[in-house]
C-alpha cells in the first residue's frame, strides 16, 4: 500500500538538504554520485548534459526541455533519466525565503538491472504488456517511503564512515521502492532486456565513445541491430530528440568542457569531430547563446 507523504517528512527532507549545502548549486556528499542542490534565485534556461540520475525535489520548481517534450517537477516529485541526455533546464521557482532545493543520486544501471532480476525472481507471474509511452525520462509524485529513504540517504551521505558501510544498502532500497511502487512496472518494462532501451543504449555508448568522429545514423542502427527507420523511431521515443540532434548536442557539450579546461577553440572543434571551424562556431553559438570565444576557462 502506497504511503502518503506527510508534511513533516518534507520539512525534515528540506532541512537535511539545507544542512548539507555548502554553496549555491550542487554540493557533493560522501557517497559518490550523491549530492544536494540549492538556489536562492531562479536560474535561466541553459543547456546541460544529464547523466543517469534520480532527483528528489524538496521545494521550488524546475522545467527540463528535451526536444519537443517539457518536464515540470516541484516539491515532492521525483525526476529520473536512465540514459545520458542533453536538456535545457530552468529553475522557475526559487527565492531567498523559499530556495529551490533537491537531492540528486546517480543511477548505476548495472545494479538497477540486478535489482529488477531479483524482484522478478520472487514474483509468481509477470504481466507481459509493454507501456505505450516508453521514455528514458520519468517524472512522478513520490510516496512517503521514497521521501523517507532520501532523507536517510542524506543522513548517511553526510558521514564518511556511514557512507562507506551503509550507503549501498540505502541506494539498493531506493531502487527497490521505485521498481515496486506506482511507476515500478513501467520502469521495469522500460529497462527490461527485451525493450528498446538496450539497443538504443548501445548506440548512445557508441556516440559517447566516438565523439571525435563523424557518426551516421546508419552506423548507429547497425550497432542497435535495427532497421534505420525502426532505430530512428525508437531513439526519438526514448530520447525525445532525433539521433542527429543528440549527436550534435553531445559534441557541443564536450567541446564546452574542453574550452573550460583551457583548450583552444579550433582544437576543441577538431576533438569533437568538426572539420569546419566556422560551422562549429555557428552551431556552438546557436546551442549555447554565445560564441566559443566567450566561454570562460
Amino acid at each position: 500500500m502506497m504511503k502518503v507523504v506527510r508534511s513533516n517528512q518534507m520539512d525534515e527532507f528540506n532541512q537535511l538538504i539545507k544542512q548539507n549545502v555548502h554553496h549555491e548549486g550542487f554540493t557533493e556528499m560522501h557517497i559518490e554520485g550523491v549530492g544536494v542542490v540549492q538556489w536562492h534565485r531562479a536560474q535561466q534556461m541553459s543547456p546541460f548534459l544529464y547523466e543517469p540520475i534520480i532527483c528528489m525535489m524538496g521545494q521550488g520548481e524546475k522545467i527540463c526541455r528535451i526536444g519537443d517534450a517539457a518536464f515540470v517537477y516541484q516539491g515532492g516529485d521525483f525526476f529520473i533519466n536512465f540514459l545520458p541526455i542533453p536538456v535545457y533546464a530552468e529553475v522557475t521557482k526559487a527565492s531567498s525565503e523559499v530556495p529551490f532545493q533537491s537531492a540528486v543520486m546517480s543511477i548505476n544501471l548495472i545494479k538497477l538491472a540486478d535489482m529488477i532480476v531479483r524482484i522478478e525472481r520472487q514474483e509468481m507471474s509477470l504481466r507481459k504488456a509493454v507501456p505505450e509511452t516508453a521514455s528514458c525520462v520519468v517524472v512522478g509524485k513520490a510516496n512517503g517511503d521514497l521521501v523517507e529513504l532520501f532523507s536517510r540517504l542524506l543522513k548517511v551521505a553526510s558521514d564518511p564512515l556511514e557512507s562507506a558501510i551503509l550507503g549501498e544498502s540505502v541506494i539498493d532500497e531506493i531502487y527497490y521502492r521505485l521498481l515496486t511502487g506506482e511507476h515500478g512496472y513501467a520502469l521495469r518494462q522500460l529497462l527490461h532486456q527485451y525493450g528498446n532501451i538496450q539497443p538504443v543504449s548501445r548506440a548512445v555508448n557508441h556516440i559517447h565513445n566516438n565523439v571525435n568522429k563523424i557518426i551516421k545514423v546508419d552506423e548507429l542502427a547497425s550497432i542497435a541491430n535495427m532497421s534505420k527507420t525502426s532505430f530512428f523511431n525508437a531513439f526519438k521515443k526514448l530520447m525525445h530528440v532525433s539521433p542527429m540532434q543528440y549527436i550534435k548536442s553531445i559534441k557541443l557539450q564536450k567541446a564546452q568542457a574542453l574550452l573550460i579546461q583551457g583548450i583552444q577553440a579550433n582544437e576543441a572543434s577538431y576533438q569533437v569531430g568538426y572539420n569546419s571551424f566556422s560551422q562549429f562556431s555557428r552551431e556552438y553559438k546557436r546551442f549555447f547563446g554565445f560564441p566559443p570565444s566567450q566561454t570562460a576557462s
